[in-house]
């Protein structure tokens, strides 16, 4: 090849990559909005009525902290309600991540005055399965001060996503997990919570602010 081929082929090859890159940077922008973003909406954890009666029956209530909302269904289901404000986060269709400061589902054992408080779920799905982490915090000890641990509470099975115009849902059937079932039932002093156990389903509506 004479020098002035190699001089036309070095230039088109760097043309290209140039081309390549004005192409790329876009994508990975929008990329990065759409994983960071400050959405609206929220997550329903729902449990089913006979795992609410089982529960009542074991002694074993939840409230609902700050802005988390409590409400039980004609049915006696109850509704657990998250909603994404503040620094909450998604990424469509495989990831919410609610604001830590947003308030925890709170369980009491009425027999034994105990409590345990879930805070800051995050969803994350994989294709029909996924993980509801959480931060489960328990009583302040003198001996071993406050309990404090982030872990997967909650199994999803059969999970769904569809997006629309204005945002995405998500829904799940939800199972105990070993380490949460462990970890409430050391809490709260308490043989209830039992793992693999299913205990109702997840709804979640995201929308774009």
């Amino acid at each position: 090849m004479t020098r002035r081929g190699r001089t036309w082929a070095v230039g088109i090859m760097a043309l290209s990559m140039v081309t390549l890159l004005l192409v790329a940077g876009p994508a990975r922008a929008n990329e990065r909005s759409a994983r960071f973003t400050n959405p609206s909406g929220g997550i329903d954890i729902v449990l089913s009525p006979s795992y609410v009666q089982q529960m009542f029956k074991a002694g074993v209530f939840i409230y609902g902290s700050s802005d988390v909302e409590i409400g039980l269904g004609d049915s006696l289901s109850m509704r657990v309600y998250f909603p994404l404000n503040g620094t909450s986060k998604s990424t469509p269709t495989r990831l919410i991540q609610v604001d830590g400061e947003t308030g925890g589902m709170d369980f009491y054992n009425g027999p034994k005055g105990t409590t345990a408080s879930l805070n800051a779920p995050v969803v994350r799905r994989t294709g029909s399965t996924g993980f509801i982490t959480g931060t489960l915090i328990g009583p302040f000890s003198t001996e071993s001060g406050q309990f404090e641990k982030t872990m997967p509470v909650f199994a999803m099975s059969s999970a769904r996503a569809k997006t629309s115009g204005t945002g995405w849902t998500m829904t799940a059937a939800l199972t105990l997990t070993e380490q949460g079932a462990e970890t409430l039932n050391t809490l709260l002093e308490t043989s209830f919570f039992q793992a693999g156990a299913p205990i109702g389903s997840l709804s979640a509506d995201v929308r774009s602010r």
